[in-house]
């Protein structure tokens, strides 16, 4: 109880007499009050030890364990270039089998992430490739469209990386040979950091058992027999039924409706050299080309490439063809296709001069394939929900010309 104020004018004088009168009836019973029970902490309770440093082997595998058996997981926080360049904000949602969706942010350009059965792509407004250095005959069309990319060009592969089990075995590389984990308050959660091997390395994990990886830092995070790998900052959780649900949605909704008409910005290609055309009596034409690989650096696997051809005279008006084919890294491939303008005999034959030209573009899938990848993503769906992980087979995860 606070003491009368004398000084206090905005008070009358009886209110003022009852707190005097408070105050002595207090002292005659004998009463007291012990201020420090009124402050912040204050009394009888012992105040609580903070827990000391623990060995940190045995938290660090407990964490690696319970991330493996995870069924998905949620990633929050940046992503770069190894030499701390580049750095992106990213948020995913990765399956245990590597299904995923998510997003990159770069300056103000957001690319939507989707991921299943090894196919990476991503959605992304014009400004966001005007900064990726990507060269294509179709690279006009990128923007808004489905793009398959790789994980270098993203800057992480996260069905390489941040499933559940890969990512349990790339920091298991890192764990350290002993030491000590150190107690921090991380973000408002009790945690326990744990420095693993190389200066710029560590985790953290809950304080409450069982132990969970609450926050990941990693110069360089490699995946097993890999060479190389993305500097990560990502904050995890494991995520919820619904969100595994949602994951697995979205992608069957896009592999069923949006990657049929998807690029393929993962090999650069032209053509090599001039088109050829020619037309036979009759009114047959045909148009051939031979298109290349003009990719620079590590470029690998294979992309569907595609000719759009025009045939055009002014009397016997206009027609198209295209064909499709697989091109290889480092390779060359033909594409060819007719029209026919079913000419009639006749005794006094003329000529007509046809015009023509062929457009290159590429497509991240086939029909078939994306057909091919619906089914995939519902048998992993079922898989994940059940408890169990599905791979691809090995048959499906090598053959990139799909």
């Amino acid at each position: 109880m606070a003491p009368a104020n004398p000084s206090d004018r905005r008070s009358s004088g009886p209110f003022r007499f009852a707190a005097i009168a408070a105050v002595l009836a207090i002292g005659v019973t004998g009463c007291s009050i012990d201020p420090s029970d009124l402050l912040p902490g204050g009394g009888s309770e012992e105040p609580e030890e903070s827990p000391g440093p623990v060995e940190a082997a045995p938290l660090f595998e407990e964490a690696l364990e319970g991330l493996s058996a995870a069924p998905a997981i949620t990633a929050q926080g940046e992503v770069g270039a190894p030499d701390g360049s580049e750095a992106k904000d990213a948020s995913f949602t990765v399956t245990d089998s590597g299904a995923t969706t998510g997003t990159v942010q770069e300056g103000e350009n957001e690319a939507q992430v989707r991921e299943a059965d090894n196919k990476l792509f991503i959605q992304a407004p014009d400004e966001y490739w005007l900064g990726q250095g990507t060269f294509n005959p179709d690279s006009d069309k990128y923007g808004g469209n489905w793009v398959r990319v790789t994980g270098s060009q993203l800057g992480i592969d996260p069905a390489s990386v941040l499933t559940p089990a890969d990512l349990s075995t790339a920091l298991e590389q890192l764990a350290p040979d002993s030491g000590e984990a150190t107690p921090e308050n991380l973000d408002g959660t009790s945690a326990y950091r744990i420095d693993l091997s190389g200066e710029e390395n560590r985790v953290w994990v809950t304080e409450e058992e069982p132990h969970q990886l609450l926050r990941i830092e990693i110069a360089e995070l490699v995946p097993e027999e890999g060479d190389s790998g993305p500097r990560v900052q990502l904050n995890l959780s494991e995520a919820e039924t619904a969100d595994v649900e949602k994951v697995y949605d979205d992608l069957l909704t896009w592999a069923e409706d949006d990657v049929s008409g998807s690029r393929d910005s993962r090999l650069e290609v032209a053509w090599d050299g001039q088109l050829d055309m020619e037309c036979a009596t009759g009114g047959e034409c045909t148009v051939t080309g031979t298109v290349a690989d003009q990719s620079t650096g590590d470029a690998s696997g294979k992309v569907q490439v595609r000719m759009d051809a025009t045939f055009t005279n002014d009397e016997l008006g206009d027609k198209e063809c295209d064909d499709t084919t697989s091109l290889e890294a480092g390779s060359k491939a033909d594409l060819s296709c007719s029209v026919d303008y079913n000419l009639a005999p006749s005794s006094t034959p003329r000529e007509y001069e046809v015009g023509g030209e062929g457009v290159l573009s590429t497509r991240g899938l086939s029909g078939k394939a994306g057909d091919k990848l619906a089914e995939t993503i519902e048998s992993q769906r079922d898989s994940t929900l059940e408890g169990g992980e599905e791979e691809p087979s090995e048959e499906e995860s090598e053959d990139e010309s799909e």
